[in-house]
């Protein structure tokens, strides 16, 4: 599985290494990982360029280790990249409409793929989760379930990039979405536009209606179009 490597390039090889053998099917999630010290020797490596490694693939999901219990491959290898992207999204501090635009982009092609491979289980669980959203009784809650439910459709959508991503960027998906809520919880046509907006795509999702997904998923984020365009009006005429 393990192969000597070359001095010039220790890590990068190593962990070039471990991909190759997880996309091979050599080593699939769950499996555990020889020993840092066995890794050394048949490596041709010393033992902290081991743990470098394995740090590294650490903090990017792609093993987990066990103290005193050795390392594994994660087992959520699907979700590996949420981490990483994160700190990547808080790091570039990205904006209001940066973020909008990369949603609208992505969800838009979920929405698209959903239709696609809903199947009638997907299609009750998106029902049961807008039935929370109708109920909610805060703007909180409104904001978590929301969330939900846009992030259920990527799942459905069954791109793991895409759901990735959208997790990823999640911190500032929900800054967006529970301003939005603030901003429409007063306007209550807006509101129900919103919620019927929700049905329409959940009906247009379970019947495999993929051209209107798309065009429902767009007239929905309008909404937050509409809430972005505003703070950046009142943000100028501040300054």
């Amino acid at each position: 599985m393990f192969h000597m490597i070359s001095k010039e390039h220790p890590s990068e090889e190593f962990l070039n290494q471990i991909i190759d053998n997880i996309k091979k099917g050599n080593l699939k999630p769950g499996d555990s990982l020889p020993t840092e010290r066995a890794l050394s020797e048949t490596l041709g490596i010393s033992r902290p360029v081991v743990r470098e490694v394995l740090k590294s693939l650490e903090l990017l999901g792609i093993i987990t280790s066990v103290h005193g219990g050795g390392n594994y491959i994660s087992k959520n290898l699907e979700t590996c990249l949420i981490k990483p992207l994160s700190i990547l999204f808080e790091i570039n501090n990205s904006s209001l409409i940066e973020t909008q635009q990369l949603r609208a982009a992505l969800e838009c092609k979920a929405a698209e793929l959903a239709a696609e491979k809903c199947t009638p289980v997907d299609a009750a669980e998106l029902k049961l989760t807008l039935e929370k959203i109708n109920a909610a009784t805060t703007p909180e809650d409104r904001e978590k379930l929301d969330h939900s439910f846009h992030m259920d459709i990527a799942r459905v959508a069954g791109n793991r990039m895409i759901y990735n991503i959208l997790a990823a960027s999640s911190k500032l998906n929900e800054t967006i979405i529970g301003q939005v809520q603030s901003y429409t919880e007063d306007n209550i046509e807006t509101t129900n536009a919103m919620n019927a907006e929700h049905k329409t795509l959940i009906e247009c999702i379970a019947t495999h209606d993929k051209e209107n997904a798309i065009l429902t998923m767009q007239k929905h984020l309008a909404i937050n179009d509409e809430y972005i365009d505003q703070v950046q009006r009142e943000y100028e005429n501040k300054h």
